[in-house]
């Protein structure tokens, strides 16, 4: 990504957390980048392709700090835990993702729900590795499908967390996530006490 881009995205995500999505103009994205409607539209030929952009930045970003968070953590289980409350936590602290959600979560929901917004598939790469890296008897299929539900729950609780302290959400969901990786590895390589297709130990699961 350009200089240039990189401004009129930060514009637009500093735009967006004052006015909103929908009251944001391109002219208040302009006025922040310090830069002219006309290069702005230059980059991004529409409102609609600018805030997609700057929402998959702003997810992309995110999702980056979780991956650095938990890429010393060896043991899966507190690794997903680990990584579904630092998720909580950067959301709850996030300008846009706070005002949006509670504001105007209609325009936010479909751009991290689908794919077609580019955001699901440009953070399942990262996903996929932290999962496959702690589940080496998975082949590339399966670690894909654990790697989607994963990242599909921590963009739900992002946009709507419970009411339970992150702490106590973050340790649920890593539970659950733990036993659903060790059913695929079940499943996927016809195993048992949870070992997979080459009786790899599945890590986080009790021996």
């Amino acid at each position: 990504m350009g200089d240039v881009e990189d401004r009129i995205l930060a514009g637009a995500v500093e735009a967006a957390s004052v006015h909103g999505i929908g009251r944001m103009s391109v002219g208040d994205v302009a006025k922040r980048a310090g830069l002219s409607r006309a290069t702005v539209y230059k980059h991004f030929g529409s409102k609609d392709e600018l805030v997609a952009a700057a929402v998959r930045r702003e997810a992309t970003a995110l999702i980056d700090v979780v991956v650095a968070d938990v890429a010393h953590v060896v043991d899966l289980r507190e690794a997903m835990t680990r990584a579904v409350l630092v998720t909580l936590q950067l959301a709850r602290a996030h300008p846009l993702l706070d005002r949006v959600v509670r504001t105007e979560p209609e325009r936010l929901v479909p751009l991290l729900t689908t794919d077609d917004a580019l955001v699901l598939p440009v953070l399942r790469g990262p996903v996929e590795a932290v999962v496959g890296g702690r589940l080496p008897a998975l082949d590339a299929v399966a670690v894909r499908r654990v790697a989607d539900v994963f990242l599909r729950l921590l963009v739900s609780y992002a946009l709507s967390a419970p009411d339970d302290p992150p702490e106590v959400v973050a340790a649920v969901v890593g539970t659950l996530l733990i036993d659903g990786a060790a059913a695929v590895t079940a499943v996927g390589g016809a195993l048992g006490g949870g070992t997979g297709r080459h009786g790899h130990h599945v890590p986080g699961e009790a021996s």
